[in-house]
């Protein structure tokens, strides 16, 4: 899953122009995976990394070429140890890596890029969908009818327009040689966090929650507690728990209760239990094993009822002391939890290669269409 939409998102100005760089292959080693993407501007700046720092100088000169000739292009690396002596980069990665650049102009719409971008802000997911070049310099369009339009393509549909299980894929380098194909990509929102408090041990764990691409809200009854300069980047409320609505909660993944008051907490706790287990997976509670016991007696809960979801004490086992390395503890066991215990159906979907006339990505695209004409959306 891309990490860094929020960066991008804040890069993204649809005044400019850009090209968007997509791992579409790798082979061995490598930094990142199919389907991690990099924004890059007129200036040469890149958003995100593809390979740690080690190619973007590189990706960014041919990025210029792109613009320039506001054709696609597929690039290619290979930092196996004898060629990656021939690359001059010394990097000893023992992986390979194709990278296809696209232009992003206000000619071609952004090729969808700024819808997808608005669909993650509304923590909306679903599938961004790139033809692939025939050539290093090849261009080619989805639109009807495909072997017309020589331009660079990509649209993003959302997930319910789209089944993912039925899409037939292929290898990259059958793509590359036959016919005209596209990389599916699943798109997922960053993790939406609610912290329930805004004392002095928060701020670690905003910031840290932050730094991961998370899309963090804080919530406490105490104004001058959430008017601390240091929550400037969050979103804020200021509410009491027992005014809140079950409602209130169901846009977040995630939730910590630290607001060091057993009433208020017990309050917090109760609302969030009340919540979807789909949507809402992880409760976190501040304090020790007698706490959380004290705060499950007020819910009326059984620790086995909810034992799944909620965790008490929060975090990791990793060691230290102090607001930070509590804070480090407790963003360690959400990410655990999101990415590794929590088996759920985007989790398991990765980037694939089909061809664009697959029944599948027609329907998509068809449904993707009707909703555009219906909100009188223009396209290049």
């Amino acid at each position: 899953m891309q990490a860094n939409w929020r960066e991008i998102a804040k890069a993204f100005n649809e005044s400019n122009n850009y090209v968007l760089a997509t791992i579409i292959e790798t082979r061995g080693a490598t930094y990142q995976k199919a389907g991690a993407m990099m924004l890059i501007n007129e200036q040469g700046d890149c958003f995100g990394l593809l390979s740690g720092g080690c190619l973007e100088a590189d990706i960014s000169l041919h990025a210029k070429q792109v613009l320039l000739h506001t054709q696609s292009q597929v690039i290619s690396y290979d930092l196996s140890a004898d060629a990656d002596l021939l690359w001059g980069l010394g990097l000893g990665c023992d992986g390979a890596i194709d990278i296809l650049l696209q232009p992003l102009l206000l000619t071609n719409n952004y090729l969808g890029f700024g819808c997808l971008l608005r669909s993650v802000k509304a923590q909306q997911s679903g599938y961004y969908l790139q033809k692939l070049p025939l050539e290093p310099l090849g261009t080619l369009d989805l639109l009807e009818p495909l072997e017309a339009l020589p331009k660079p393509f990509a649209e993003f549909v959302l997930s319910q327009d789209i089944d993912y299980s039925k899409i037939k894929t292929v290898s990259v380098s059958n793509a590359m040689q036959q016919g005209q194909f596209c990389i599916v990509t699943p798109i997922k929102p960053p993790l939406n966090l609610l912290i329930c408090g805004a004392g002095p041990d928060v701020v670690p764990v905003a910031k840290f929650a932050e730094q991961m691409g998370w899309q963090v809200t804080l919530w406490d009854h105490r104004k001058n507690h959430l008017q601390e300069s240091s929550f400037n980047l969050y979103q804020r409320r200021c509410i009491r728990a027992k005014e809140s609505t079950i409602d209130d909660y169901s846009a977040f993944d995630a939730a910590i209760v630290m607001t060091h008051n057993l009433t208020m907490d017990g309050e917090y706790l109760a609302k969030l239990i009340a919540t979807s287990t789909i949507k809402l997976s992880y409760i976190g509670l501040l304090g020790p094993k007698s706490r959380r016991d004290k705060l499950l007696t007020v819910c009326d809960i059984e620790l086995s009822q909810v034992q799944h979801r909620v965790r008490g004490p929060i975090g990791l086992n990793l060691g230290g002391r102090g607001a930070e390395a509590i804070a480090l503890s407790i963003i360690s066991e959400i990410q655990q939890h999101f990415f590794t215990h929590l088996s759920t159906k985007q989790n398991s979907e990765k980037s694939v290669i089909c061809a664009v006339n697959d029944a599948e990505i027609i329907n998509a695209r068809a449904k993707t269409l009707k909703v555009n004409i219906k909100n009188d959306i223009e396209y290049a």
